[in-house]
């Protein structure tokens, strides 16, 4: 239900009166309840970041939670995103290294990769982005679709669109029909909890492309005026084979032009 009142019907008051049900019931709360907890201060409107601290310093000294990537994900968002302080995304970033509560491998999770990248890629610079982008090379942690959906749609903004065709090209195609599950070495259930592995074998340094990465290609081509590219692009989808609903979301996007060309919703990771 926090969920849903943060997502769906978006209420902090309501998910903050589940989590205040949690806490008279005696349930303790799992590392997803944090995150959900830092996304409600993070991202439903009047943004409050001391509170969103909060919620972070409490995680820290709970010693039955595991501070993950997507909790740091969270300050990274909020703080570039929201707030519009990229520096102070980037110093959260870095921190992550010598942060007490930081296993020695977590900034390698895909994750907090990918909202570093959105933040530069969205408030910050072309430099920038691809000096987060080399880093992320550089350090062995894993791409993945939703890393370059971001630097698709950071090279469009800033009209660099020959950039953004060469990203989109060099990514793989998976299973026709479903996403990729590549992108997802560890899905989780609604509550927070491992679903069985759905990864499959891979080419080394393949990326496969999401239903997500082909609306970012095309939202990228409109910007630059190229309907003719982005019906291309559709069709390249439509020979996916995904649910209809899927890809109709897409079409959408060329039959109404009254959507962002570049700016399309930003996915938090639960």
């Amino acid at each position: 239900m926090m969920q849903f009142h943060l997502t769906t019907q978006p209420s902090r008051e309501r998910v903050l009166a589940y989590y205040n049900a949690l806490v008279k019931a005696n349930v303790p709360p799992s590392e997803h309840t944090y995150k959900l907890l830092l996304d409600a201060y993070a991202v439903l409107p009047p943004l409050n970041l001391p509170a969103m601290e909060k919620v972070f310093d409490d995680l820290c000294y709970d010693r039955s939670a595991r501070v993950q990537g997507t909790h740091w994900a969270s300050l990274i968002t909020a703080y570039g995103l929201y707030a519009n302080d990229v520096e102070k995304a980037i110093a959260t970033f870095d921190s992550i290294a010598t942060h007490r509560r930081a296993p020695v491998n977590l900034r390698n999770e895909p994750v907090v990769w990918e909202a570093i990248l959105h933040v530069v890629a969205q408030k910050g610079t072309v430099e920038q982005m691809e000096q987060i982008k080399q880093r992320m090379v550089e350090s062995g942690a894993k791409a993945t679709a939703y890393v370059y959906n971001v630097l698709i749609a950071g090279y469009a903004r800033a009209g660099m669109i020959d950039k953004a065709r060469e990203v989109f090209a060099s990514m793989g195609d998976s299973v026709t029909g479903v996403a990729a599950p590549n992108n997802h070495p560890q899905l989780k259930t609604s509550s927070g909890h491992a679903k069985p592995s759905t990864m499959t074998p891979e080419p080394t340094g393949v990326v496969y492309r999401e239903p997500s990465t082909y609306e970012a290609m095309i939202r990228a081509e409109l910007s630059v005026g190229s309907r003719e590219g982005a019906e291309e692009v559709l069709r390249m989808m439509e020979a996916r084979r995904y649910p209809v609903a899927v890809f109709m979301r897409a079409r959408y996007l060329l039959d109404d032009p009254s959507v962002s060309l570049i700016d399309g919703p930003l996915e938090t990771r639960h």
